[in-house]
């Protein structure tokens, strides 16, 4: 896993997944050394630029190298690839991601809808093992537990259609109508979406938790008669602290 945002607009970002599939040492001073490690990501869209940094090399890989990094006022520099194992991360680095077979360990679980994001990764139940398993780890935030309550006793003859209101009468005052809308990923969705008509009557289509990575969006996730204005989890935060936030994400 990269642990630093080398290029947020290329998607080689901090929490970016990958294989080491290379490695390039280089000789100086008698010494052989490493001097790139490259990386078969997950994502086959990230990483453009930093692709064919070998002259002649065959292979489609990211290619990473050293980080400079002062850790103290009195000189002393570190150096080193700004990567880590990644054979186990936090529910919060896999929020968003899809896999054919997981670990999850629930001991740590110390909020709501935790246990829901990790236990979610798996296409099948056959590909999910659980360790430390224990039932009271598994629970929803309240107000959204008492919200679907609520939904299920609404009635049907006094719900409307979500913008109702909209344009319904011609020499109505002009209005600006902005809709928020949670994705849960574009990719899987973005059909569904394009089907929604009652959507389509917003001014403003706000969508968010997309799972997009990369500067870069396919024309199919372009929504006839908008313009689209795309801007990724990765791009919208400085530093971890802001991104691991609950409120951050």
């Amino acid at each position: 896993m990269v642990t630093r945002n080398l290029d947020t607009e290329d998607g080689i970002v901090n929490g970016t997944f990958g294989t080491i599939a290379n490695i390039v040492p280089t000789v100086g001073c008698g010494l052989t050394t490493v001097k790139l490690i490259g990386l078969e990501l997950d994502n086959p869209t990230a990483g453009q630029k930093f692709r064919r940094k070998i002259p002649g090399a065959t292979d489609d890989l990211v290619y990473i190298e050293r980080l400079e990094e002062k850790i103290s006022k009195r000189g002393v520099v570190r150096r080193q690839f700004p990567m880590k194992l990644a054979f186990g991360c936090t529910a919060h680095k896999v929020q968003g991601m899809t896999m054919k077979s997981a670990v999850v360990c629930l001991k740590r679980v110390f909020e709501s809808g935790m246990a829901y994001v990790a236990l979610s990764r798996t296409t099948s139940l056959e590909g999910l093992r659980i360790i430390d398993f224990e039932e009271k780890k598994i629970y929803a935030d309240p107000n959204v537990t008492t919200a679907m309550e609520n939904m299920s006793h609404a009635s049907f003859q006094s719900t409307r259609p979500l913008l109702h209101f909209v344009k319904s009468a011609e020499h109505a005052a002009p209005t600006l109508t902005a809709v928020h809308h949670n994705a849960e990923g574009l990719p899987p969705h973005i059909e569904d979406l394009k089907s929604r008509h009652e959507l389509r009557l917003a001014n403003v289509l706000c969508v968010t938790e997309t799972h997009l990575s990369g500067s870069f969006v396919s024309p199919k996730f372009q929504l006839e008669g908008y313009d689209m204005f795309a801007r990724n989890r990765h791009v919208s935060y400085t530093n971890r602290v802001d991104m691991a936030t609950k409120d951050g994400g």
